[in-house]
Formats: C-alpha cells, structure tokens, sequence
C-alpha cells in the first residue's frame, strides 16, 4: 500500500527491501514502484513495455539527502551500469 506523505496527498511512500548483487555485493538492485512507471509510460502516451525499451532510469545523488530518479530516452551505445 502507498502511503501519503505530504499534505496534498501527492507524494507517496512505499518500502523495498535492497538486495546486493554480486560476489562483493557491492551493486544494490531497488525496485521502482509499478505506479511510477505506469504513470511515466502514460505522461508520454506508451505502453509499460514500450516505456521500458525506450527509456533509462538515472539516479542522480550527492548533492542533497537521499537518491532521486529521473527518466531519460535510451542512448545507442550507453553503457547498461
């Protein structure tokens, strides 16, 4: 279940478990909620499956408290990290 976590009912929250990838487990895999994705597939008029061909999540971080997603088309040639 999402919970609300601001006053106008718009920003949610929601807990996953991480899970540590590899020998050293140094790569953490977090899944993003299927309502965000759905929502980011609608906002540009694709299927949920079109959306995830077409697109990258990108973390972005450092510069404040905590991790921030953004969806950006995919690149030829990018790099999958």
């Amino acid at each position: 279940m999402n919970t609300p976590i601001s006053e106008d009912e718009n920003t949610y929250e929601k807990r996953y478990k991480m899970r540590g990838l590899g020998e050293d487990k140094l790569n953490t895999v977090v899944s993003i909620p299927r309502i965000v994705i759905e929502k980011e597939a609608r906002k540009r008029g694709l299927s949920v499956e079109v959306f995830l061909e077409r697109f990258v999540a990108v973390a972005v971080f450092n510069g404040f408290e905590g991790i921030f997603y953004r969806f950006e088309p995919v690149e030829r040639n990018v790099k999958e990290h």
